[in-house]
């Protein structure tokens, strides 16, 4: 399976990049104020601020997690982990 990253803490440990389907939607949640532009990454992904509703990064941290794992899994078969992301709370939130 090649490499992809779903989400990224910086060094400036002030929030978390996630992927998001496509330009629009990163764009619309940077315009609701849900998230920022996420510096050096692609402008279909966001940073969720420190301080995000652990609702709202959860779903956003499960959202990214799967879209990026959705490719893998058929080439991984039935003994690929089971969809979805449990998360426990990040040490910043």
């Amino acid at each position: 399976m090649g490499g992809k990253m779903f989400a990224c803490i910086g060094m400036a440990d002030d929030g978390v990049s996630v992927k998001t389907p496509d330009i629009e939607t990163a764009t619309m949640l940077i315009e609701v104020g849900v998230g920022q532009r996420a510096p050096c990454f692609h402008r279909s992904c966001v940073r969720l601020p420190r301080g995000t509703d652990p609702d709202e990064l959860r779903h956003r941290l499960t959202a990214s997690y799967d879209l990026v794992r959705a490719p893998h899994e058929d080439a991984a078969g039935d003994a690929a982990a089971p969809p979805g992301l449990t998360t426990g709370a990040a040490p910043w939130l």
